[in-house]
């Protein structure tokens, strides 16, 4: 008996010892290394020129191809500057948004008849998202009646120049 007693201790003093041989306790590097890392950043910033040159090539967004490019700002004015320039007027806009708006709006209230016979899980909730967008949109048709000439413009240029959804 006193055989199983002195190995089942010298299992448990085995495995303690295993066990504190596991939690070693690493101590952080010296000052002088942190310093000289700490210089290293300061020095790689000094070397890193974070200023950034003006690509006057002309091609917006090409790697530099000023030689081939030509002069893109003598030739005229682009699709989209004559657009903004023939804008129509405030009362023309209202109405084109307005009915730009509940176009969006009815294809809204199909999709909801729609998705309100469904009876998938998620269901409720998509339903849910669409009537609030269905009353931003309304909401949205009483603002522009009400907005000034310039918030009424940007959005005209947002929707038909631009072609960016509404909500």
């Amino acid at each position: 008996m006193s055989n199983a007693l002195s190995s089942s201790a010298d299992r448990l003093s085995s495995t303690k010892s295993i066990e504190t041989g596991r939690l070693i306790v690493r101590q952080p590097g010296k000052l002088q290394e942190l310093t000289n890392l700490l210089e290293t950043f300061e020095n790689l910033n000094a070397r890193v020129s974070e200023r950034t040159g003006e690509d006057r090539s002309g091609d917006m967004g090409g790697a530099g191809a000023g030689a081939t490019g030509g002069q893109q700002g003598t030739q005229g004015a682009t699709a989209r500057d004559l657009a903004i320039k023939n804008i129509p007027v405030a009362q023309i806009m209202q109405k084109k948004l307005a009915q730009h708006i509940q176009q969006e709006a009815h294809k809204l209230e199909k999709l909801a008849r729609k998705v309100s016979r469904s009876s998938a899980p998620g269901s409720a909730h998509k339903l849910n998202e669409l009537y609030s967008k269905i009353r931003r949109l309304n909401a949205l048709i009483h603002d522009i009646l009400e907005a000034s000439l310039e918030v009424l413009k940007r959005f005209f240029v947002r929707v038909f120049i631009d072609n960016q959804p509404i909500l």
